[in-house]
């Protein structure tokens, strides 16, 4: 191996693909820092897709997708993840968004698709650095303990999660890193973890985090679909997932990316909220005034809705075994199973 970073060995032995075809990636361009790649292109050698390195977090998006999170009823309507909610509200004017929600529903209308130059720009380049500054890695694992202290549900991921012991674990929509800073509290004894989100500035807290316990050397954050993950099949002992499905515009899809890059007999460890999430159903209800029913259906139909009974009967249709289910106030936690 050598003095090869994380992220050249991954791609050297395909653990790292395309994920467009799941090709194979070659890496050029490459400037580094520490024996850390700072920057690169990434090449797919099938599709000749191109994707590239900023800042030591691979960005491996389709086209036309902003390295930045939004609420998924937001992408539904506009096909731009660039835009927040309140920018939405602005734009569009109330009247306008509950308008084209209901013609989404009834197949009426759809996004055009945005095209985006670059991914990441320079001002996202720029939080992104600040969130890697030790004093505010130390004030974010700060927040996240205070936080989740005395969280019966997220202790019991953390315990489950812990118990499987991985050697190759994956944590998809791991947004600011809220369960990967606990999680790494109690086990570290991965070869390989690796981290998927859609936003920059969450890859890069957690990147601080990984700097912060030494782990960059066998951890590395990507910025990713959940949706086409750039992972060969197969793969990984653990994969998992904290209240991210219910983020996820098209979330089924997600949970067969899951089935698919994990090994037989790996599992899957999920804790997700029963519904729909406390602020869609307070905000959009308020401001757009819509119906708990019409709310319900907008989700399910953008396949945003995370019923726990209907996400364990899809998990079943995909594949997986469902080895327990854990109940909870507001949320629910599942361990899956890949035969």
């Amino acid at each position: 191996m050598g003095s090869s970073s994380l992220l050249e060995r991954a791609v050297r032995d395909a653990v790292i693909v395309c994920p467009l075809c799941r090709g194979i990636l070659s890496l050029e361009r490459v400037a580094r820092r520490g024996g850390v790649v700072k920057r690169a292109r990434l090449h797919c050698t099938s599709c000749n897709a191109q994707f590239r390195v900023y800042a030591r977090v691979p960005v491996l998006l389709p086209p036309g997708q902003f390295a930045r999170w939004t609420l998924p009823i937001v992408e539904a309507l506009t096909g731009n993840t660039g835009i927040s909610y309140e920018e939405l509200l602005a734009e569009y004017g109330v009247e306008k968004v509950r308008e084209l929600c209901f013609k989404l529903v009834r197949g009426e209308y759809r996004p055009s698709k945005l095209l985006f130059k670059e991914p990441v720009d320079k001002r996202l380049l720029a939080e992104g650095g600040r969130r890697v500054v030790r004093k505010v890695v130390e004030k974010h694992l700060k927040l996240i303990r205070a936080q989740t202290e005395g969280s019966e549900d997220f202790a019991v991921m953390i315990e489950l999660a812990s118990s499987i012991a991985p050697s190759k674990a994956l944590d998809m929509c791991s947004g600011g890193g809220f369960f990967l800073a606990r999680f790494l509290e109690r086990y570290r004894g991965f070869d390989h973890l690796f981290s998927i989100d859609v936003d920059y500035h969450c890859a890069k807290r957690v990147e601080g985090t990984l700097r912060y316990y030494r782990l960059l050397d066998r951890a590395l954050p990507l910025v990713a679909n959940a949706r086409i993950m750039p992972f060969q099949s197969s793969y990984f002992d653990l994969v998992t997932n904290n209240c991210g499905f219910s983020q996820i515009l098209g979330y089924s899809r997600a949970l067969h990316e899951a089935f698919r890059v994990l090994r037989p007999g790996g599992r899957m460890v999920v804790r997700d909220i029963q519904g729909i999430t406390r602020w869609d159903s307070s905000e959009l209800r308020s401001t757009i005034g819509f119906t708990v029913e019409e709310l319900v259906s907008i989700h399910k139909h953008c396949d945003i809705y995370v019923d726990k009974e209907e996400f364990l009967t899809l998990a079943r249709r995909v594949g997986f075994h469902i080895e327990g289910v854990w109940d909870f106030d507001e949320y629910f936690i599942a361990v899956l199973e890949k035969p």
